[in-house]
């Protein structure tokens, strides 16, 4: 009997031993409790949270050609960066320069006949006044200076057909040049190529687009902010921008404005959480303070509180 009191006391002891060890890794020891303290630490940092996209003012360039026509070459290459007014491209111009020598031709013929007028109508002027002083002194007719009159008034009426006629092919070269020049493509602004949708020999209808082109300038975010959170967030306040898909590197930021009219999300939560069917957002635009994100680029928005002033 005392064998078998000596093993049971030696199994509650054991026993014990093990109960004291598990209530040392209990989660009520303050080494678990710690990480979600600094957690909530974390979040009281900001004001309010939003999800958004890279953009630069306006958006993306789209280049587009002014006239129908087969692309006859290309000037710049995808990834490449231009200045404004730099060519991008030629559209075949040849039916455009064919036309413009047409109208230029058209043009020096007008001239010639309205300077052929203008030479006549002084002497047709000279012979009507002789041929009134005549009539005065009795030595002529009525009826000679009544042609005469004639002659000089169908002179200046085919003088101002002849003029308006000139004008309107003045017009037409000026049209045709234009045409031409138009046959050039030039970046609207200064900027970097994305890519190009047309290929050399490819024919083109007027006004589709031939490039997208990347403006230079700041980059903007436009963030999705939550109507319960728009109370928090005003101009000037900074905040924090992370990738979405990186989540490492911050970006600083300044809230530009705060839009007026609230409408659905642009920005799809990618997090994997459930996505509220009736939820309502305003636009909310931030400037960047490095353009180091890439256009359309999907981020977390962090907006800190405001510094008190100094």
């Amino acid at each position: 009997m005392n064998s078998l009191t000596h093993r049971f006391a030696v199994v509650c002891s054991l026993a014990a031993l093990a109960i004291a060890a598990l209530q040392g890794c209990s989660p009520a020891d303050g080494a678990v409790v710690a990480p979600s303290a600094a957690s909530a630490a974390a979040e009281a940092r900001y004001v309010a949270m939003a999800r958004g996209r890279v953009d630069v003012p306006g958006g993306l360039l789209r280049v587009t050609s002014p006239q129908r026509g087969l692309i006859q070459r290309w000037a710049v290459e995808p990834g490449e960066v231009v200045r404004k007014g730099q060519v991008l491209a030629q559209i075949d111009a040849r039916e455009a320069r064919l036309a413009l020598e047409q109208a230029q031709a058209e043009q020096a013929h007008a001239a010639a006949q309205l300077d052929a007028l203008r030479a006549r109508l002084p002497a047709l002027r000279t012979r009507l006044e002789r041929l009134q002083q005549a009539q005065k002194a009795g030595a002529g007719s009525g009826q000679a200076v009544d042609d005469a009159r004639a002659a000089v008034i169908d002179a200046e009426q085919e003088q101002a057909v002849q003029r308006t006629a000139l004008d309107i092919v003045r017009q037409r070269v000026a049209q045709a040049s234009q045409t031409l020049a138009a046959a050039t493509i030039h970046a609207p602004a200064a900027g970097r190529v994305v890519k190009r949708t047309a290929e050399v020999g490819e024919f083109v209808d007027a006004y589709a687009v031939l490039l997208n082109l990347l403006p230079e300038g700041p980059r903007i975010v436009r963030a999705d902010l939550n109507e319960s959170l728009v109370t928090r967030v005003k101009a000037g306040m900074r905040a924090e921008v992370v990738s979405a898909a990186e989540g490492s590197a911050v970006h600083g930021a300044r809230v530009l404005s705060i839009g007026e009219v609230f409408g659905p999300p642009g920005a799809p939560d990618t997090s994997g959480g459930e996505t509220i069917g009736d939820a309502r957002v305003v636009e909310c635009l931030l400037q960047l303070d490095e353009p180091e994100l890439r256009v359309g680029q999907r981020v977390l928005v962090r907006f800190l509180p405001s510094q008190p002033a100094k």
